[in-house]
């Protein structure tokens, strides 16, 4: 019979490692005790949309999913990768002029990559009132758009940009990225499993410690889980706003 407990990551983490993820479902479940049916999703919003209307148990949550879900369902985070940050870089292609009123390619205003990105602009004294916006889907259509004239600037997923390859990242220019750590992807438990929270959290932020718990961390290249509370969610609420 299939479990009535359910576990949901971040697309863009299953995409990278979809099978890295089932073996740590498989870890957590074995460390807990108790069955746990992992959904993989291919698309941000559907992944997000479903833990919003459905009865989920234990999230990977981006920064603004995150927010969405404690705001509107009541989870709490309970770790996060140690070291693993969200920035933003914004790119323009290379030898390119400034521009006042730039076109922007983000992949989307619902990821915090976007509200840092505009944190970004700022500090180079952009005024994103006087820019136009392209949401493009995914990090690596920003990077496209600016390669291909479409947009003047990129919004960038840090983690996508280091993994372009050299030849594309020549062809750009950094001209700024953000900084400070104030967003990361973390687990979260649902109020249902608040009783469990401080035994997920001591099996998360153990795992290092365990010879099969440490070849899953390798496997995700992660390396290790710390732990974490609700303090994390104000910063990202100043960032962010109210999610929209």
């Amino acid at each position: 019979m299939a479990s009535q407990f359910k576990l949901s990551v971040c697309p863009h983490d299953t995409a990278k490692n979809l099978l890295g993820w089932f073996t740590l479902n498989t870890y957590l479940q074995r460390n807990l005790g108790t069955g746990i049916h992992f959904e993989p999703q291919d698309n941000f919003l559907v992944e997000r949309q479903a833990v919003l209307d459905n009865a989920f148990h234990v999230v990977y949550a981006n920064p603004y999913s995150a927010l969405c879900f404690a705001r509107d369902k009541g989870f709490v985070p309970v770790a996060r990768p140690a070291g693993v940050v969200d920035e933003t870089v914004v790119v323009r292609k290379a030898g390119a002029a400034a521009l006042e009123s730039p076109r922007i390619a983000s992949a989307t205003d619902k990821l915090v990559i976007h509200d840092l990105g505009l944190d970004v602009l700022r500090t180079l004294e952009i005024d994103p009132a006087k820019a136009s916006f392209k949401f493009v889907g995914n990090h690596l259509n920003a990077a496209k758009a600016v390669l291909q004239d479409e947009a003047d600037l990129g919004f960038v997923f840090n983690e996508t940009w280091a993994g372009l390859a050299a030849a594309t990242r020549a062809q750009l220019e950094v001209v700024g990225e953000s900084t400070g750590g104030r967003a990361f992807h973390c687990f979260m438990v649902s109020p249902e499993w608040v009783d469990k929270r401080e035994a997920i959290q001591h099996i998360l932020c153990n795992m290092h410690l365990d010879p099969s718990g440490k070849r899953v961390l390798d496997d995700l290249h992660f390396e290790c889980f710390e732990p974490v509370g609700e303090e994390v969610l104000a910063p990202l609420a100043a960032l962010i706003g109210e999610p929209r």
